[in-house]
């Protein structure tokens, strides 16, 4: 199956007749992590009715519908460009052959990205690419950065020019406007690298990265630095397979698995979904508030128009 070229559009969770100037209601709130897109969503229901009709006869004997039903699941999940290689994936890690995981993980990365979706999950441990030291778990993904324009200036040019070798006052904002056109995470930092061994307990850092890429505001009363918001271009699989220091670990995870082709997955808790749940609410009460105000400040002759 060919992947679109064209780039990712907020119609492909919605559907087509979804309206950009209506806010987003919440029920219509769509976890950004999720499988796929608006259309293969809709292969996945379809596959999961499927399955649901085939168990139904197999319950009241009706083999031969069920073998009908049988192979319309499979034609449909070999049709899925994610499905089958998430499954060929799983039979190489359970066989313990990681050299040829890896090289399915590579495709289907390559096979999400082409769809718009984000690369790495909510769990991944991921380090920075360029930053020494700045490293945590995924505790949130935006498939397009979702900060205001005065957050995409400050820490877009200080990544870019991190990445490029060069200072952000060089950077070039034109460089901007594809640079926030990628999924960016939510990454509860590692502070393993950055506290100091001997004074942990006053919680006393060794150093601090750039407070222009702070997520949200700081926790636990300014005592913990706050989550960072990273693009993917930034980040890779963290290959680390211990434990991380953050006293929020265990409040938003509960333990983790660790392969050798991806590394940590740390499993989320409840609180992190309700966490999560109350971001997207935020978000959007801040593109309702940002798009009054937009529409409060044009010339009232122009809305006329």
């Amino acid at each position: 199956m060919k992947a679109p070229s064209r780039s990712f559009r907020l119609s492909d969770w919605y559907g087509e007749d979804w309206d950009h100037k209506r806010p987003v209601d919440d029920n219509n709130w769509v976890s950004p992590w999720a499988k796929a897109h608006y259309k293969l969503r809709q292969q996945e229901i379809e596959i999961e009715q499927c399955e649901y009709l085939l168990q139904s006869a197999i319950d009241r004997e009706e083999y031969a519908e069920a073998d009908g039903l049988k192979q319309r699941v499979e034609r449909l999940r070999s049709r899925h460009p994610i499905i089958p290689r998430e499954e060929r994936l799983a039979e190489a890690l359970e066989a313990g052959n990681y050299v040829l995981a890896h090289i399915f993980q590579e495709d289907l990365d390559a096979v999400k990205a082409n769809l718009g979706l984000p690369k790495y999950e909510v769990g991944q441990a991921v380090v920075h690419a360029h930053r020494e030291g700045l490293r945590g778990i995924v505790m949130d993904v935006d498939l397009q950065c979702v900060r205001g324009h005065a957050w995409i200036k400050a820490a877009g040019c200080l990544e870019r020019g991190c990445a490029l070798g060069y200072s952000a006052e060089e950077t070039d904002l034109g460089e901007l406007k594809s640079w926030v056109n990628q999924p960016f995470y939510t990454v509860l930092p590692d502070l393993r690298d950055v506290m100091d061994e001997a004074k942990a307990k006053q919680l006393v850092w060794k150093w601090r990265w750039p407070e222009e890429l702070a997520a949200c505001q700081v926790n636990h009363g300014n005592a913990l630095p706050a989550p960072v918001y990273l693009s993917e271009d930034a980040i890779l699989h963290d290959p680390n397979d211990s434990k991380p220091l953050n006293p929020d670990i265990d409040r938003y995870f509960s333990g983790f698995d660790t392969t050798p082709h991806r590394g940590r997955v740390h499993r989320p808790s409840p609180r992190l979904r309700m966490w999560q749940q109350a971001r997207a609410k935020e978000q959007q009460e801040l593109w309702r508030s940002r798009r009054a105000n937009s529409l409060n400040s044009k010339n009232p002759y122009d809305r006329m128009k």
